[in-house]
């Protein structure tokens, strides 16, 4: 698997991964944001989120009906879908292309449900690696108080209810996350993940990560001759210390 710089793509995709909670959404809207008030080309794409099978996924949720299988299948028709109509085309163009998560978010959590690795990697083999991978390690505790703190309840899929670990969601939630997290270390120096220290407060994360995105990747390059507006998102936030909205919208 090869990088879009090695494929010759004039753009180049950064994303973030990491456990439920574990602050990465944030990470990269402020990171967007700091972009943007450079001037610079960037394009922002989220994991579940293609127009074409959102609705199909939050019904199948709500009904219980997803197996391991279809779990995997549908997140990698939704994750194909962006991919193909809206990555690909803006990578060409030259853009930054922000993702919060990519495929390894599905390398972890189909191989935690049962589906075979080799399997799971496959079907996503048509898809380029990120030039900068940014994954924010928390501790277990730290993750779950902060999805408590912006809602009560743990969703039936996020705790990982679905695989019977625990009757108690939030004791399965700790055991889910904690197989995930077995899954994402055993591929970060594989992929060459940046790890960054997520149990830290939010603007020294911020500045680790811009760190290393100057580092990572020439940004001048991708000015853009007319100013980017900066487009408020859907979803709910609140001033940080770096007086930057915090985004609490996990997915």
């Amino acid at each position: 698997m090869k990088t879009f710089a090695e494929l010759g793509f004039p753009g180049r995709l950064v994303a973030v991964e990491g456990l439920d909670g574990s602050g990465k959404s944030t990470q990269i809207y402020l990171l967007k944001r700091w972009l943007e008030a450079r001037s610079l080309k960037v394009y922002f794409s989220e994991w579940n989120s293609s127009e074409l099978v959102k609705s199909a996924t939050s019904r199948a949720k709500k009904h219980g009906l997803l197996t391991p299988t279809t779990f995997s299948l549908i997140h990698a028709t939704d994750f194909a879908d962006r991919y193909e109509r809206h990555l690909l085309p803006l990578l060409r163009a030259g853009f930054l292309v922000l993702c919060d998560r990519y495929i390894f978010t599905a390398f972890a959590r189909d191989v935690v449900r049962g589906c075979p690795a080799d399997w799971v990697r496959g079907i996503y083999s048509f898809a380029a690696l990120p030039d900068v991978t940014l994954f924010f390690k928390a501790e277990l505790e730290v993750s779950l108080r902060r999805i408590l703190d912006t809602r009560p309840v743990l969703k039936f899929y996020e705790a990982g209810m679905d695989l019977g670990l625990s009757t108690d969601p939030q004791e399965s939630f700790r055991l889910f996350q904690s197989k995930l997290l077995e899954q994402y270390l055993a591929m970060a120096k594989e992929f060459r993940f940046e790890v960054i220290d997520a149990n830290q407060p939010v603007e020294v994360q911020q500045a680790v990560v811009r760190r290393i995105l100057s580092r990572r990747i020439k940004l001048a390059q991708f000015k853009c001759k007319r100013p980017q507006p900066v487009t408020p998102t859907h979803a709910s936030f609140k001033k940080g210390e770096l007086g930057e909205p915090i985004w609490s919208n996990e997915r």
